[in-house]
């Protein structure tokens, strides 16, 4: 793999500081349009044809959860909507030979918008859970890199490491979204402990700035995220060396339809056997974590147009 020249390690570096990422905004798509973090992600995105000729698929996802989904505000309409989710969702739209309306909402609006029939899918992160299951047709499971397979609690930078164990959590406030694998993962470890667990929200930037804010101790959040909130937090958040011990059954992503609507379900399940089968999901989760910040092109073998490097 080619070494980054020093002065694009100063862009990306520029780029990564000043994302958003999951506070509500994005990595930029550019450093002086030289260092370009979205070329990865746009060339597969501009590879699916959502002109399609079934009606509309409308998907709802919660734009707050890089590199899953997340704002651009470089880009207008749709198109400012970015990340893996969205990749999977033009993907689905193209299997099915339908157009494509991306809805944009909290988590938690997300999953009432599937129950009451006001989408069609929602794909916004979801990992399988339970409740889920007794509420929602459940796809089968889609492979987003290390996002659900670890899960983690940040902090601010000063205790950086100094959080290992559930114990060392004591008297603490730690938050986490709504709905979320988080919440049955914080309930299932903390629950029977002297740990504050009644700080929940419904977006994941209002989580970020109450922890900056001091307002919570720590913040439960799955694992790649987490690389997307501290890479835009300029030095002051960080992993507090504590991972959850996650069940196999939560490794995972699905999409969540509604109950009975099983002919929908069974066209997605196919497009995603397809997608699994071709290796299709490494290569975008890849892309979105440099579009994110998480990474570089270079550690992910990209070049600056936005190629894989195959050597």
């Amino acid at each position: 793999m080619k070494k980054m020249s020093k002065i694009l390690c100063m862009l990306l570096s520029v780029a990564m500081l000043l994302s958003l990422a999951a506070c509500g905004s994005s990595a930029n798509t550019a450093a002086k349009g030289e260092a370009n973090l979205a070329a990865a992600y746009d060339k597969y995105l501009s590879g699916f044809s959502t002109n399609g000729t079934n009606g509309t698929l409308t998907v709802a996802l919660s734009p707050d959860f890089a590199p899953m989904e997340f704002y651009d505000v470089a880009k207008s309409g749709d198109a400012a909507i970015v990340g893996f989710d969205v990749l999977l969702a033009n993907y689905l739209a193209q299997e099915l030979d339908m157009n494509l309306a991306l809805k944009p909402m909290s988590f938690d609006a997300c999953q009432a918008a599937v129950q009451t029939g006001n989408v069609d899918i929602a794909i916004s992160g979801f990992s399988w859970t339970y409740e889920r299951s007794q509420n929602y047709e459940l796809s089968d499971w889609y492979v987003a890199g290390d996002n659900e397979t670890e899960q983690s609690i940040i902090c601010l930078k000063e205790n950086e490491g100094k959080f290992t164990k559930p114990e060392d959590f004591v008297g603490a406030k730690i938050g986490y979204q709504g709905a979320s694998l988080q919440q049955v993962l914080v309930e299932e470890t903390f629950g029977e402990m002297d740990v504050d667990i009644s700080n929940v929200f419904s977006d994941l930037g209002t989580a970020v700035e109450a922890l900056k804010a001091k307002q919570i101790d720590f913040l439960a959040v799955a694992h790649g995220n987490g690389e997307s909130i501290i890479a835009s937090a300029n030095d002051s958040i960080a992993f507090t060396g504590f991972d959850f011990e996650v069940d196999e059954i939560y490794k995972n992503n699905v999409c969540l339809l509604q109950k009975g609507n099983t002919e929908l379900l069974e066209k997605v399940n196919a497009a995603l056997a397809k997608a699994l089968e071709n290796d299709y999901y490494s290569g975008w989760y890849d892309a979105c974590k440099v579009y994110a910040g998480v990474s570089t092109l270079d550690e992910l073998g990209f070049d600056d147009e936005g190629n894989k490097i195959t050597e």
